[in-house]
């Protein structure tokens, strides 16, 4: 399991030529951008060359006024608009979250290989459909999901899906970039808590005023800790529970 998501994408295309697919965060990128947390922003500072694509035109003008080159607003998903990538020679092509918001991923994913030679790296990531939070909220009754997304995606339904377009799996990583992951101790969520009882305990006037501040919060830190049990429970089960998948993969006949 790897932590997060930018950090992982970053570091695998440090010193590399890369094609970036999405690039524009469609509304959040301005606010992304004054906080440097873009990931478009991320690979730049790493990269040796770097393009991108989006079919959001008015963020493509954004990132150029902003001094960004190689940006192209096209549909990957239209062959004759990817004609103008044609030629060009991309390490690694990132597809980040962005396959389970299309009407047809297979088509993408033709194209996509047209622009790959043998050597050429596609790091594909998507939502988990059974990350641990979304058990924890079918739980609860609730389906959490962007209303933008069209599918769900489990490390068998994305391998699948792959394989049938005829790419190589190199290697499946999962990322989870959530307080319950293994990487995370107990003791941290536990500091947590003691920061936060101290901080309104200074606020209040006394004893008396704190305990029913805090008499508000006792039923919601009860249930984050027991959610925090069962998770660690999932997770020690099996790493498939993680926020995320990551899967490298490279071309098998390239076109």
């Amino acid at each position: 399991m790897v932590h997060a998501r930018h950090p992982f994408i970053v570091d695998y295309c440090i010193g590399k030529k890369v094609l970036h697919i999405g690039c524009v965060d469609a509304g959040l990128m301005e606010e992304q951008f004054k906080k440097n947390e873009l990931l478009h922003q991320k690979l730049d500072e790493v990269t040796t060359l770097l393009y991108g694509v989006d079919i959001d035109m008015d963020g493509i003008s954004f990132l150029q006024e902003k001094g960004f080159n190689n940006l192209f607003f096209v549909d990957i998903c239209d062959e004759g608009q990817c004609k103008v990538l044609y030629g060009l020679d991309f390490d690694v092509i990132i597809l980040s979250e962005v396959i389970e918001h299309l009407m047809n991923p297979g088509l993408m994913l033709e194209s996509i290989k047209k622009l790959m030679n043998e050597k050429t790296e596609l790091l594909v990531s998507v939502p988990n459909a059974f990350n641990a939070t979304n058990i924890l909220n079918m739980l609860k009754g609730i389906e959490f999901v962007h209303p933008d997304h069209n599918y769900y995606f489990s490390y068998v339904c994305l391998n699948n899906l792959l394989k049938k377009s005829d790419l190589t799996i190199k290697k499946n990583y999962v990322y989870s970039f959530s307080e319950y992951a293994p990487f995370k101790s107990e003791y941290s969520t536990i500091k947590l808590i003691y920061w936060n009882l101290a901080k309104k305990y200074k606020a209040a006037s006394g004893w008396l005023q704190f305990s029913k501040i805090i008499s508000g919060d006792f039923l919601y830190w009860l249930t984050h800790f027991f959610e925090i049990r069962f998770v660690k429970f999932l997770y020690s089960k099996t790493v498939f529970f993680g926020d995320g998948l990551f899967v490298c993969c490279m071309c098998i006949t390239v076109k």
